[in-house]
């Protein structure tokens, strides 16, 4: 018996130990956090995992239910408090300890040597061959086609005669001459490659440094050949998938993951040198029911951008958790939704400026932060710039992280539903000036038809609307499908002008409660398209728009319907703009190059006033912004047509996946 207890006693250790190993992780990299992480994801055998999440699965939710009474007490709102707090607070603009700008804004000029343009990501060109007066003269110079169908949303980039590219399938990254389109060579990968862009680095004989999501890549640029002595063989496996593009400072190579982190990395040999964790532990989350990981964080999928003289990258961080269900993550989920600031040579968070707390209505900031500069109070200062979709403009200073035009903190709501703590005040941007609605009004009813409003009207009749309204159970709630996408807006550095498309697409939000039996939330999440009887959006037009605003002074100088139904305009209907998620591009030329809508069309403005010169129709919708580039004096403008996958997934019997990329060049006299 003695025996078979110690034996017993043996296996219990071991099975400690063996416990201990699976699920706990150390790693001393970190700069801002414990060094010890307990987690699920980090048992290494694949049928153990999948047997631990079961079984957390089941615990979870018992604790989860058992909890539930205790859990409530603690969300319930303090009304009294809320009730004592005033309406609004004024938080001013600061004219103090600005920023002087250094003048190295990294303007873009011939080469597109990252995703986004630069390291600014600005996504604007010197190139002014192509101007306002011949923009019509444009036509097709090539085409490349892949085998299979698939949106490529990183834009493509360009250096040294070539263009670099992810396939439409994503599986691999290719390479092809600038003048023809033909392939030069291409790289397999095993998951999907550059979702969203990718960077060449000339220095140390030329290098294509990209994500397939697993991996960190990088490749020799003139044979597509994995560099050796970069990780293991040319990758470093990661921890969490990556799909933005990294930027490289001096030495270093940055990457954002879904850890969510940002982690610095040798450039040469691919060392990861330490990382920055982007969430921050609540002990409340854990302490009553909620799910025992911690969702608080926001991942960096809307991308980095780097400022390479101060040795800084600015991060824009997505949702925290569920994107509509917040009672699992109490707080103001701190980092997500944000713009963060990280000192890359002293290893240390700068600055953070967080939108909106608490999001329960989708609206992460969902594009790369901008570099640039504007004249303020007489004083050129250093700036980042950042289009939500909320539809606002951070103007933020850019070693300071101060609100360059201030706002107003304002009383919102609470929420009905058991367990959702809201937070008491959202901001309130005036300047710059919005460029798409915000939250919907009863006057915001489509006027399409009397049968389109009279259909619309029934289906809102009991819905709630507003000013950051909190969701209900059971009870829908109308909130915009709103504002700028993940591609972002363009920026002329040197007259301070942004050019945004966005979206006016209302949408209909509301929870019920969940049907598993086995859950960590208490709440299922149902959306869906607010739409009037023939599929068109609930709300009045335009429901897409491409908008220049003046950052020096937070006015808009013009906006204008972007897209077309033809049905509509030949019914004599002005042109109502569609939803759109392609991006924009702009050029010293005074030309805006913008596409991604449902018409398919690839179209030019004037940068001036809006006016729009030219357009062409692709076989399917762009998916990512314009690049533009030169070879042997001609400028050239390149966009992937593959359609995007979030207008399939919202118009699905409209937008089709595509398979082509095309270039465009003036006509040759």
């Amino acid at each position: 018996m003695r025996k078979i207890l110690k034996a017993l006693k043996y296996l219990f250790l071991l099975l400690i130990f063996f416990s201990i190993y699976e699920f706990t992780s150390i790693d001393n990299r970190y700069v801002n956090r414990s060094t010890v992480d307990i987690d699920i994801n980090n048992v290494r055998n694949p049928p153990l995992k999948k047997l631990a999440r079961k079984l957390d699965l089941y615990v979870g939710s018992f604790y989860f239910n058992l909890s539930k009474k205790k859990r409530n007490e603690f969300f319930n709102q303090d009304i009294e408090k809320y009730n004592s707090l005033p309406d609004e607070i004024v938080v001013s603009p600061s004219y103090d300890n600005l920023t002087i700008s250094n003048n190295k804004n990294y303007n873009n000029t011939v080469d597109w040597k990252r995703s986004h343009g630069n390291h600014s990501s600005n996504k604007f060109s010197d190139l002014d061959q192509i101007n306002t007066k011949n923009v019509k003269d444009l036509e097709v110079a090539w085409i490349y086609e892949f085998n299979k169908n698939g949106d490529i949303p990183g834009n493509p980039i360009y250096f040294d005669k070539t263009i670099y590219m992810a396939s439409t399938a994503g599986e691999s990254l290719v390479a092809l001459h600038a003048k023809d389109g033909k392939k030069k060579w291409e790289y397999k990968t095993k998951g999907r490659a550059a979702i969203r862009g990718l960077i060449f680095n000339e220095e140390n004989n030329s290098k294509i440094y990209f994500c397939d999501q697993g991996n960190l890549i990088a490749l020799d640029a003139f044979n597509g050949k994995e560099v050796k002595k970069f990780g293991t063989q040319g990758k470093i496996k990661l921890k969490k998938k990556c799909q933005i593009t990294p930027v490289i400072i001096k030495d270093k190579i940055i990457i954002g993951t879904f850890e969510p982190a940002i982690e610095v990395y040798d450039i040469k040999k691919g060392k990861l040198l330490w990382k920055f964790l982007l969430k921050k532990k609540n002990k409340e989350y854990f302490r009553y029911g909620g799910k025992r990981y911690d969702y608080s964080g926001g991942n960096p999928w809307g991308g980095i951008s780097a400022d390479l003289d101060r040795e800084i990258v600015y991060v824009s961080t997505g949702n925290a958790g569920r994107f509509y269900e917040g009672t699992t993550r109490p707080g103001n989920n701190k980092y997500a939704n944000s713009i963060v600031a990280i000192d890359i040579k002293n290893k240390k968070l700068l600055w953070e400026f967080q939108e909106i707390e608490h999001d329960i209505w989708n609206l992460d900031i969902a594009s790369p932060p901008i570099l640039t500069s504007i004249r303020r109070k007489d004083k050129q200062i250093d700036v980042v710039v950042a289009p939500t979709k909320f539809g606002n403009t951070l103007v933020l200073d850019r070693l300071t992280g101060e609100s360059i035009y201030g706002y107003v903190n304002k009383k919102v709501p609470l929420s009905s539903v058991p367990g959702e703590k809201v937070s008491f005040y959202q901001k309130v941007f005036s300047l710059p000036e919005p460029f798409s609605n915000q939250y919907f009004k009863k006057n915001d009813i489509t006027d399409l038809s009397k049968e389109s409003r009279e259909y619309v009207k029934k289906e809102i009749q009991n819905a709630t609307y507003g000013f950051f309204k909190p969701h209900s159970i059971d009870n829908k709630n109308i909130v915009y499908k709103s504002g700028a996408q993940w591609m972002g807006a363009s920026v002329d550095n040197k007259n301070g002008i942004m050019f945004v498309p966005s979206n006016d697409i209302p949408n209909l939000i509301w929870l019920g409660k969940s049907k598993e039996k086995y859950t960590y939330y208490e709440y299922g999440i149902n959306t869906k398209l607010l739409e009037d009887h023939l599929g068109y959006p609930g709300s009045k037009p335009p429901w897409g728009k491409l908008t220049a605003i003046d950052l020096n002074t937070g006015k808009k100088i013009w906006q204008v319907p972007f897209g077309e139904y033809e049905e509509l305009s030949e019914r004599g209907i002005p042109i109502t703009g569609t939803f759109n998620y392609g991006g924009a591009t702009a050029t010293a030329g005074n030309l805006v190059f913008a596409t991604g809508t449902l018409d398919n069309k690839l179209r030019a403005f004037d940068a001036r006033n809006g006016e729009e010169l030219w357009s062409y129709t692709l076989p399917f919708s762009g998916s990512s912004p314009p690049t533009i580039y030169e070879y042997n004096n001609e400028q050239y403008i390149l966009v992937p047509s593959t359609g995007a996958i979030s207008l399939r997934l919202a118009y699905p019997n409209i937008s089709k996946s595509g398979n082509k990329i095309y270039a465009f060049k003036l006509k040759k006299n």
